[in-house]
């Protein structure tokens, strides 16, 4: 099974294999950005997140400090039914919003599905599943990463414009 699965993913059909990064925190209210980069390259993709998917990516590097992840229970329940997931695809992106494909391996039912992936990195990062995407999809999200960008700026000013000085929780 592995031999059909790299050989799909050589680079002449233009699949990359991607590697977590970083997360950046942005601009003040900006949503945060987690950031892949190519195995063996120098291509980064952008992937906005939730910040509370966010926050998990973040807790699940620090293990010692954080050793429980809320992806335990989903991951454990499809690991008692034989299911495991393998892959994370890249695949599109709607407006602002990017999507994946998750493959996962054991069961005749579940093969593959799409998801938010804003909603799905932390999980994949937990199952410590393969990251890919085409080169293409990197240069759409490119083009989305720098159009939410100015989105963002453009509402943090009009915000600010309007907003009182800061607040500070005690």
């Amino acid at each position: 099974m592995k031999k059909r699965v790299e050989a799909k993913l050589k680079p002449s059909n233009g699949v990359i294999e991607l590697e977590p990064f970083g997360i950046t925190a942005g601009m003040e209210r900006a949503r945060p950005v987690m950031l892949f980069r190519e195995k063996n390259g120098e291509a980064v993709l952008p992937v906005w997140l939730s910040p509370l998917d966010a926050g998990i990516a973040l807790t699940q590097h620090n293990t010692q400090a954080f050793p429980d992840s809320p992806h335990d229970v989903p991951l454990k329940a499809l690991s008692l039914l034989g299911v495991k997931p393998e892959e994370c695809h890249f695949n599109e992106v709607r407006g602002l919003q990017q999507y994946v494909e998750l493959k996962f391996s054991g069961s005749k039912k579940l093969k593959t599905m799409k998801a938010r992936a804003d909603h799905a990195v932390s999980f994949c990062l937990q199952a410590k599943v393969k990251f890919y995407c085409t080169r293409a999809h990197l240069e759409r999200c490119r083009d989305v990463d720098a159009e939410m960008g100015r989105s963002q700026m453009n509402m943090a000013s009009r915000a600010d414009s309007k907003r009182p000085g800061p607040t500070y929780l005690n």
